[in-house]
């Protein structure tokens, strides 16, 4: 009965070179839901034409870090809170929950089908929700040796998700990204798909919430997967996707 984490690989698109086209995967996110109970599979979208078919089969999923965003990865936050999947999503993949956001204001409400994102959505609309931020990326190349000097304090919001997960409103996680999620996008939590519940002391999102009622999603901005102490969200996770498995 342990449920299925479909983790959404990340892409190169290099079109006229097939050999350099290619999907790829972070070893440790399957290795934190191996450990937090749950059975990882890859999820692949090929050419960036989304499939409703492998999702299926997933309990709930991970959206890792990377760096484009293509209407595949929009396509699975749409996919997941229509069928009150949970998701969490990190880096990147935070920064796709903030484009759904994006997107969805475009459409005003008007829930748009999987065919109607992936016209309307292109990685160049990154620009509408993601921007250049500093001090946010100290180590490049990254180094696991020297996680802690990547490390920055985050404050949550007391009622937040994440302090019931780890059972404090501050936490110091590691920081490896050079973009943030625009501001004025969440600025107003009521009526909003997300909200924001965590932000590092300098300003930058760090960490939104599901603002619709039985859908269990969470987006980073920091990296959880690189340490083992931060195996509490991974369980917390496996255990809603859980929940969603036994409710089939």
């Amino acid at each position: 009965m342990k449920p299925v984490i479909g983790i959404i690989s990340t892409r190169v698109d290099e079109k006229d070179r097939p050999f350099m086209t290619k999907t790829s995967f972070n070893e440790l996110y399957p290795k934190r839901i191996i450990q937090a109970g749950g059975i990882p599979i890859g999820v692949i979208f090929p050419n960036n034409e989304f499939n409703t078919e492998v999702l299926d089969i997933c309990d709930g999923f991970v959206m890792q870090g990377g760096s484009t965003i293509y209407s595949s990865n929009i396509n699975t936050v749409h996919y997941a809170l229509e069928r009150k999947k949970p998701i969490l999503g990190i880096c990147m993949g935070m920064q796709t929950m903030v484009g759904y956001e994006w997107v969805m204001g475009e459409f005003e409400n008007i829930f748009p089908t999987y065919n109607e994102i992936g016209s309307f959505f292109h990685p160049e609309d990154e620009v509408n929700f993601i921007e250049k931020v500093k001090g946010h990326d100290n180590l490049d190349p990254f180094y696991l040796s020297k996680v802690d000097e990547s490390k920055h304090a985050i404050l949550l919001d007391n009622n937040s998700l994440l302090t019931d997960i780890f059972k404090d409103s501050y936490i110091e996680m590691p920081s490896v990204h050079g973009w943030k999620a625009l501001d004025k996008l969440l600025e107003h939590a009521d009526g909003n798909i997300f909200k924001v519940t965590g932000r590092s002391t300098d300003g930058v999102i760090e960490v939104i919430e599901s603002n619709i009622p039985d859908w269990w999603a969470i987006g980073v901005q920091f990296h959880p997967e690189l340490e083992e102490k931060n195996l509490p969200l991974f369980r917390k996770l496996v255990n809603e996707a859980k929940i969603k498995k036994l409710r089939k």
